[in-house]
């Protein structure tokens, strides 16, 4: 490949410029560098890469007085469905687009969804190791965990930027080549296109995730959220990430060993200087054991509060989930038999297991899942009907 051109673009002007010269192109290699609560409080975009085969284009939306605004001539390209956007493992890009500028991408090619149906090792790859063992070439990923946010960028962030979009096309080229061999082009051509769908969700209750890492206990819980949220409020106000504020580990330690008053507060190791300050400081001494009015979680929903499918069963129906679930696990078994272990977690985790016993293959696998499905089951005499349908219009 010969040295391509790199612009670098901090304008709106720049930025419609390029756009409009990307707007005849067939495909676009596209990928994102940004800032997920390291540096900042929330994520941030931080820069734009964008290759036609030619030219790359490292678009920084830092200097713009309005991203959102100067960068829809680029938000149009990434919406339209006649190009199409060779991206590598692209699920927490286009969370982002979603997230901030409400932008929803078309036309997805994802490398990493290529590597995983060859189904040649465990997938979750990085970019760096495909394009060595692929292409058998070294790129330098020295630059992974440096400040995006910070400015100028620096030549070697630069450069780390255009190299991970500058190979993709080979690679994405390649990686089509062996799946048409293997006969599986379809079943990347499906689960590419159920990236359109990915669609950024809000957690209303961010606090639970952490608490269950710390075994925070039921009666902890209230203070445990009232930290957290706490802590959340003052590094959106500083604009710096939660840890800065104060450690996780810590938030679980102040919870099990609460300051008893103003004072332990101002003394206590860990926090921000900004906790030690009004109003902070008075809403954490609200928190000390002889001030603290405990607020319940709010009650889980129908469906958050419902047992797990199979603890909801006995007797009879007890007995016919776990038949499904021995032929399920038999079949995955022959298929690891057949092609191998990596394709038989593709289309038997142990996740798609529990889902189709309850819901049925036809409505949980894609089409090329219940292909693979149907052949091992006609090719070992088994009878794929018992696990097509819902569990309980089940034969």
């Amino acid at each position: 490949m010969s040295t391509p051109t790199i612009h670098y673009l901090t304008t709106e002007a720049d930025v419609q410029q390029a756009a409009t010269a990307l707007q005849a192109a067939p495909r676009l290699a596209v990928d994102l560098e940004f800032d997920d609560m390291r540096h900042r409080y929330g994520r941030n975009l931080a820069l734009i890469q964008i290759f036609d085969g030619q030219v790359v284009y490292l678009i920084d939306p830092i200097p713009l007085t309005n991203p959102a605004q100067e960068l829809e001539p680029i938000w149009v390209l990434l919406r339209e469905p006649a190009i199409e956007k060779v991206f590598h493992s692209c699920k927490s890009d286009i969370l982002l687009l979603d997230e901030l500028y409400g932008v929803h991408v078309r036309n997805i090619l994802d490398t990493s969804v290529q590597y995983t149906l060859l189904g040649e090792s465990d997938n979750n790859i990085s970019l760096g190791r495909l394009i060595q063992a692929e292409l058998g070439l070294e790129v330098d990923k020295g630059e992974q965990k440096s400040n995006w946010l910070k400015r100028p960028l620096t030549e070697a962030q630069k450069v780390y930027a255009a190299n991970d979009v500058l190979y993709l096309f080979e690679l994405a080229d390649r990686l089509q080549a062996k799946l048409a061999a293997l006969g599986r082009a379809e079943w990347a051509a499906q689960e590419n296109a159920t990236l359109e769908e990915v669609r950024y969700t809000r957690d209303d209750r961010p606090y639970l995730r952490i608490a269950g890492k710390y075994r925070i206990l039921p009666g902890e819980l209230p203070l445990f959220r009232d930290l957290y949220m706490l802590r959340d409020q003052v590094a959106r106000q500083l604009d710096k990430p939660p840890y800065m504020v104060f450690a996780n580990d810590r938030l679980s330690e102040l919870v099990r060993d609460t300051p008893r008053d103003a004072n332990d507060w101002k003394n206590t190791r860990g926090l921000h200087p900004e906790l030690k300050r009004a109003p902070y400081l008075d809403q954490l001494a609200a928190l000390s054991p002889d001030n603290f009015v405990p607020v319940p979680e709010p009650a889980a929903t129908g469906e958050q509060r419902r047992f797990p499918f199979r603890r909801r069963l006995s007797g009879e129906k007890a007995a016919k989930a776990d038949a499904r679930e021995q032929l399920l696990t038999q079949l995955k078994g022959l298929i690891t038999a057949d092609i191998n272990v990596y394709v038989a977690n593709l289309v038997l985790s142990n996740r798609l297991v529990a889902d189709i016993i309850e819901l049925g293959a036809d409505q949980v696998l894609r089409p090329w899942q219940k292909t693979i499905l149907q052949e091992a089951c006609q090719r070992h005499g088994l009878n794929y009907g018992q696990i097509a349908t819902p569990f309980d219009s089940a034969a």
